[in-house]
């Protein structure tokens, strides 16, 4: 089956550009993920429909047959078609990174010059950063994050390949059919982006080492691109060798497709209840709103009213129970969650971890007609908790996992039809800001009341939150707060 089950799930793994190449014609090749889309071109100035000729069927949808014009011949050559990527504006660069290409090797290409006759990739600014792969000669040359390396060509003609570069600190690997083929020193930096003080081009199917044309001319492929990943982190060995397991015959995402709505509310209530806690040593008195929620992004600031000391930030996980005749399920002891809320057309994210969970089996089994939902909330010195949530999800997948000793739950599902919200936040411990060609990302406090839509401030950064990613276990608790 296929990794992920949608591009929420994708996203939610650390996949930051997916070029699905599903086209059916025409020169686009866009990356349905992170927006970093590319064009078809071909020295040799193919007409429309021999750009339309490159898309063609493959076991797992569609492709890119880079050669699908080519005669065979070096005379020929400049009908081979090559992805360029646009050029970044950013410079942005990872401490890990996965590439991942899925790839049908039909002949090795031997020109005059005896250089590089096969170059499935040049992600970077250049050799000395770029993430490449060429063949040259019957040796494969590859690198990433300043670190190169070379083995024994091992293309065979007529066959697929399932091509991965993973790299951290630790170490570079590069696995060809999920088995690890060579390795390299560890790296802090990775490059993938060209950037425009740079001549160079981020390619897939050629590399372009002057700079200029050559590229067109002896390091293209003749073979068939099926799709291409980035991930921004390192994919296990386990996951790499899952990853080929599922073959070419199988998507990496099995449902592309957006979930379109028409939909938008918002407002602050003004329902509001006086009480008072103590909260050693102060008697604090505030406004707070009682877990009252509209559709929308309707909420009561009460955090805001509350002493900025002395309070512990608790989370539990609510399954509903009304829509199979129970009360709600409270489970507080969840080990971990993470999370994706998000609006505009795409469907939300939740998953959750409950350890020792023998106690609850039956009671979650018997509510899987209703929702997953994660609440945040805050421990008084007293022991009073004031809880409001966050963001729900259907109960999709519930996963028993029995260990020698106890019983893990993971349960997780989807929300489609979530409506965009226009307020505004101020982000908290702020942590880092990223920018990806140009798209802001925020690690900082999870915001109890932040919902996709909102106009979100981080430091001296304004943007719209168009989606939050939640991390929490029992280690760190944080949120990411992107835009598209």
């Amino acid at each position: 089956m296929a990794k992920y089950a949608d591009l929420l799930a994708a996203q939610s793994d650390d996949l930051i550009h997916f070029w699905s190449m599903e086209e059916t014609s025409g020169t686009a090749v866009a990356d349905i993920i992170g927006g970093w889309g590319g064009e078809c071109i071909a020295s040799g100035g193919l007409s429309p429909t021999e750009f339309d000729d490159t898309a063609v069927a493959t076991p797992a949808g569609h492709g890119r047959d880079l050669s699908a014009n080519w005669d065979g011949t070096y005379a020929d050559r400049t009908s081979i078609a090559v992805i360029k990527l646009d050029q970044a504006t950013v410079t942005q660069s990872f401490s890990a990174i996965t590439l991942r290409f899925r790839y049908y090797h039909r002949t090795s290409i031997e020109d005059t010059y005896n250089v590089m006759s096969l170059s499935l990739f040049l992600l970077g600014r250049g050799f000395s950063e770029a993430a490449y792969l060429d063949v040259s000669v019957g040796t494969l040359f590859w690198g990433a994050g300043g670190e190169d390396g070379s083995i024994t060509d091992p293309f065979a003609d007529g066959q697929w390949y399932d091509i991965v570069v993973t790299g951290d600190i630790s170490s570079i690997n590069l696995y060809i059919n999920g088995t690890l083929q060579d390795t390299l020193s560890g790296s802090g930096t990775f490059e993938v982006y060209d950037s425009t003080s740079t001549t160079d081009s981020c390619l897939i199917g050629a590399s372009d080492y002057d700079g200029g044309s050559e590229y067109r001319d002896t390091t293209v492929i003749d073979g068939i691109f099926q799709d291409a990943a980035i991930w921004s982190r390192k994919l296990t060995a386990t996951e790499v060798g899952d990853l080929n397991t599922e073959g070419n015959s199988e998507p990496l995402i099995t449902d592309t497709s957006p979930i379109t709505y028409d939909a938008e509310f918002d407002a602050t209530m003004p329902i509001q209840a006086e009480f008072s806690v103590q909260v050693d040593p102060v008697l604090a008195s505030m406004d707070a709103a009682f877990p009252i929620r509209f559709q929308g992004a309707a909420f009561q600031d009460w955090v805001a009213k509350l002493p900025p000391t002395q309070l512990q930030e608790v989370y539990r996980l609510v399954i509903t129970g009304a829509k199979n005749g129970l009360e709600n399920l409270y489970i507080g002891g969840i080990s971990s969650w993470q999370a994706t809320n998000q609006a505009g057309g795409r469907s939300s994210y939740v998953q959750a971890v409950i350890p020792a969970a023998d106690q609850y089996l039956d009671d979650i089994s018997a509510r899987q007609n209703g929702d997953l939902v994660i609440e945040k909330g805050y421990r008084f010195a007293d022991g009073h908790v004031q809880y409001d949530e966050i963001m729900r999800s259907s109960f999709d997948t519930l996963r028993p996992d029995r260990g020698q000793r106890a019983l893990t739950i993971t349960v997780s599902g989807y929300m489609p039809d979530k409506p965009a919200s226009n307020g505004s936040r101020v982000l908290t411990g702020v942590r880092s800001i990223s920018v990806t060609n140009g798209l802001r990302r925020v690690r900082c406090n999870i915001d109890l009341f932040l919902q996709p839509g909102m106009t979100v401030t981080a430091l001296d950064e304004t943007f719209t939150a168009d989606y939050i990613n939640y991390y929490v276990s029992r280690t760190d608790k944080f949120c990411e707060v992107s835009e598209r």
